[in-house]
This record gives C-alpha cells, sequence and structure tokens, in this order.
C-alpha cells in the first residue's frame, strides 16, 4: 500500500492539486500520450494497483462471480466485496463504464448471432473452428475477459 504523509494538506491546495491532476491526464489526444503520462506518473505497483481496481468494478458490472474474478486479476474476495460496496455508492466510474457495457453488450449480441448461424453441426461449417469459438466465447462470458 501507498504511503502518505501524515500531515493533511489543506483543503483548498488539495482542490487546486486535483484540478491540476485533471488538466494533465484530461487533456490527452490519444491513449498513447496518457499512457507516457501515466507512466511517468505512478510506478509499475501503483499502475497495476489502478487498473485491477477499474477491473474489478467492470467485471461486477457484467456480473461476473467472486471466483472468477479473484482467479482472473490474482485478488482477494475481501478486496472484490469492497469495490462491490464502492460500486454501489459510485457515480464517476460506474457512469463511465455502463457506456463500455453497453457496447460491449452489442457486440456480444453480434457475436452470439454469428455462433448461431454458423454453429458446430451445420453443413459447410469447419466444426473445428466453429467448436473454438464457441468455447472462446463461453470462457470469456463466463470469466469476463
Amino acid at each position: 500500500m501507498t504511503r502518505i504523509s501524515k500531515f493533511p494538506v489543506q483543503d483548498n491546495v488539495l482542490e487546486k492539486l486535483f484540478d491540476l491532476l485533471f488538466e494533465v491526464l484530461g487533456n490527452q489526444e490519444d491513449q498513447e500520450e496518457f499512457s507516457k503520462v501515466i507512466y511517468d506518473l505512478l510506478s509499475p505497483t501503483e499502475r497495476i494497483m489502478v487498473a485491477k481496481r477499474v477491473a474489478i468494478v467492470y467485471l461486477l458490472m457484467k456480473k461476473i462471480d467472486y471466483y472468477n474474478i479473484s482467479d482472473v486479476l490474482k485478488v482477494t474476495p475481501n478486496t472484490i466485496a469492497k469495490f462491490q460496496a464502492i460500486r454501489k455508492k459510485s457515480k464517476g466510474i460506474v457512469k463511465s463504464l455502463k457506456h463500455i457495457v453497453r457496447n460491449e453488450k452489442i457486440a456480444n449480441f453480434f457475436e452470439k448471432l454469428f455462433l448461431e448461424i454458423y454453429r458446430p453441426g451445420v453443413y459447410g461449417v469447419n466444426w473445428k473452428s466453429a467448436w473454438k469459438h464457441k468455447i472462446d466465447y463461453e470462457r470469456r462470458k463466463r470469466r469476463g475477459i
């Protein structure tokens, strides 16, 4: 866990710090520029920690069970439960991730339709690749990633 000074920063100074952070992170043109800023600001451990936190909330929104989240992200069920509580109270990250989940549901619909049309057992379909696609789809659906 990261350490912070035991002496608190004044509220007005803290507000200015967050405004500056927003300006630096929010005004990036593309993902590459954003990545450069993140790599400069955060240590490798902090980058992994933040990415896992976002992924936990994302997977919880997709209704993936705790065991699979814990297995894929290598986090404890207690951590997942903590972020489940945070997710229920959140107004920021949930709103941002809802758009991603909505787009993914549309993509899953078309993938499911494709799998139904080209399923194993249909004449003219390569059964080996059809089964592979079906198994991959089921794995992604179950594990969320």
